[in-house]
């Protein structure tokens, strides 16, 4: 980038995945070329009718914070927003020029069904929209047996899956990562 040119930007939704290293979402906007602007919701009456207790809800308050810490090292900072998610990545997208949003996929009835509305209403939008596989070591859909079924005995599976497996590595956490406009505000 040419001295004051401004870098596009893209929102990275953290859910679960409150981590810096082996985050395929946060790698993605980076190997876009896109500006991470590093974004968490907080909208649990989305998980519904999977209510997060205390011990989840305190897990949830150290990750963050470390989460936080994390960013701030890195010269980013996290954006902390509270109402149903799509609204408020829309108000996000529309507000700052966002030109694309990544996340990494969560796997309960409830979060695929939110995040296929979300995702959706963002590419209708015009938004590049992508979400990735950052939690299993390979996604279910993904093994299949050669008649193109699902696996009904494990050994097999596992063979299957091991292949897939092989030579996976973890990404390591980003050193620097753009600043986040003062003007976003959590």
């Amino acid at each position: 980038l040419r001295e004051g040119q401004l870098m596009a930007s893209a929102i990275v939704w953290f859910r679960r995945d409150l981590r810096l290293s082996d985050n395929p979402a946060l790698q993605a906007a980076l190997d876009a070329g896109l500006a991470p602007i590093p974004v968490y919701i907080h909208a649990p009456g989305e998980g519904k009718p999977w209510q997060p207790g205390a011990a989840s809800q305190a897990w949830l308050h150290r990750s963050l914070c470390s989460l936080a810490g994390d960013l701030e090292q890195a010269g980013s900072r996290l954006i902390v927003r509270h109402g149903p998610s799509l609204a408020e990545l829309e108000k996000l997208a529309a507000e700052f020029d966002i030109e694309a949003v990544f996340w990494n996929r969560l796997y309960e009835p409830a979060a695929i069904a939110r995040d296929t509305v979300v995702k959706d209403a963002l590419k209708s939008a015009g938004l590049h929209v992508e979400s990735f596989n950052a939690a299993l070591l390979v996604e279910p859909w993904s093994v299949a047996t050669l008649g193109d079924a699902p696996y009904r005995v494990f050994t097999p599976f596992w063979r299957n899956a091991s292949q897939r497996v092989a030579g996976q590595s973890c990404t390591p956490a980003p050193r620097v990562l753009p600043e986040v406009s003062a003007d976003i505000t959590s």
